[in-house]
């Protein structure tokens, strides 16, 4: 080939318009029906958005969330209790919290006061399968295991419950509901509050030191919890 014709398909590959393909999303599963995992995904959004990413958050029930995040199909789990990755061992916890959770036991009985797990014991008490901090907190008791929120209130209100273990926000609309149908107010008692935290698969551990700088700035600068206050605004002028 001549080399003004070499030079001409040189100049013609240069100019021809390349596709670049865009960045695949990166998805983190997140539990079904959670209140904690709206702000949690509020609060990530804004993070990953701050880096550039695009990120996705389908909900699963709770046990199959862990399941999925752990196994690399995804990216990682939205949010979760401290140290998970102890026992799901190809995660990785960032180091600074998204959000804060109440654990609650939830009873109709006006006589029953309760503080801490210890003072469980005693009575019948039902949690959500896949739910580790209830799961961690009574697991040296006798209890019934649902599958879902509606389960535990359904129970609750047949009697089949003294005592019903759920995280508040998520429990606020159930509660209300519960409250309307049943004629039967409820009573909260916080047994423990936990930080939460975002988890990555191993396999974007390169984003552990950009991702914990970011959160970092979003705890000094109040991101992360105006974004709490918000999202509880809305939820209590929805009463």
């Amino acid at each position: 080939m001549e080399k003004g014709s070499r030079t001409f398909i040189a100049i013609l590959l240069f100019l021809w318009p390349v596709s670049v393909p865009a960045q695949e999303p990166l998805v983190f599963t997140g539990i079904e029906n959670s209140s904690y995992a709206t702000i949690s995904e509020r609060v990530m959004r804004e993070a990953y958005g701050r880096l550039g990413i695009d990120v996705q958050f389908p909900r699963l029930p709770a046990a199959r969330s862990l399941i999925v995040a752990n196994s690399g199909k995804v990216d990682g789990e939205l949010y979760r209790i401290k140290n998970i990755h102890l026992k799901y061992k190809n995660l990785i916890m960032l180091s600074v919290p998204i959000g804060i959770m109440e654990g609650v036991a939830i009873t109709t009985n006006p006589k029953i006061s309760l503080k801490g797990w210890q003072s469980l014991e005693p009575y019948r008490v039902c949690i959500r399968n896949g739910v580790k901090f209830a799961e961690a907190g009574t697991k040296e008791m006798e209890v019934d295991v649902s599958n879902s929120n509606d389960q535990l209130f359904n129970k609750l209100g047949k009697n089949r419950c003294d005592v019903i273990v759920l995280a508040r926000l998520t429990s606020i609309a159930l509660a209300q509901d519960f409250e309307k149908k049943m004629n039967m107010p409820v009573q909260y008692n916080v047994v423990q509050t936990y930080p939460l935290f975002h988890y990555l698969h191993k396999k974007n551990k390169h984003l552990v030191p950009k991702l914990t700088k970011i959160l970092k700035t979003m705890e000094t600068d109040g991101a992360i919890a105006k974004i709490r206050a918000q999202y509880i605004e809305e939820i209590s002028s929805a009463k």
